[in-house]
């Protein structure tokens, strides 16, 4: 293994250490967020299902020996399609965070993976534009390492981009649900269907 792949190992491994964290304190701000999309997804979940028992219903009054899988398969997929349209709605959620509540996370997640060296952050094209006054400052007195702004905009909704040394570490709030996408999956399919 060569220099390189030893520090490309260890960033990664540093990177999965802090995307633990990250996604642990968006884990809790999510809880928020979802105990007030939860009602809607109870309901939603409610109905989808009772679709989907009625089908089952009807598979069984046949008699067909396949019903009970069938009924399994329709009601797997009712509740991962309830547990994607909750997923996408609390991502649209933080998404569309005003600017104070919006940039008060990013500060959050700055603080969570950063690294304790230079490097730079890139915004989105949307971010940059509204970027509060001074924020870069706050943005050095959470991180763990002098950050600057880089002189490119990333190509990401939201959230940003840490960047060290040309490797670059995506920190949008989409890259963040995919990686953590089976964990939340199960801990929402918990709280609605348990």
């Amino acid at each position: 293994m060569t220099g390189l792949e030893k520090i490309i190992e260890e960033i990664r491994t540093e990177a999965a250490k802090n995307a633990e964290k990250v996604i642990s304190k968006a884990k809790s701000e999510a809880d928020v967020v979802i105990s007030d999309a939860q009602e809607k997804g109870k309901k939603q979940a409610d109905r989808v299902l009772e679709n989907a028992k009625k089908k089952s219903e009807d598979i069984l009054s046949r008699g067909d020996s396949s019903a009970n899988l069938e009924k399994q398969k329709s009601m797997l997929s009712a509740k991962q399609q309830v547990i994607n349209e909750m997923l996408d709605n609390t991502l649209s959620y933080m998404e569309n965070l005003e600017d104070k509540e919006y940039f008060s996370l990013i500060l959050k997640l700055i603080e969570n993976n950063s690294q304790p060296q230079k490097g730079k952050i890139a915004f989105s094209e949307k971010d940059i534009s509204r970027l509060p006054d001074g924020f870069m400052k706050k943005v050095n007195s959470v991180s763990k390492g002098e950050l600057e702004l880089s002189d490119s905009t990333a190509n990401i909704k939201s959230g940003f981009v840490l960047i060290y040394g040309g490797i670059e570490e995506n920190c949008s709030f989409d890259a963040m649900f995919r990686s953590k996408h089976e964990e939340l999956t199960d801990e929402i399919s918990a709280l609605l269907f348990s």
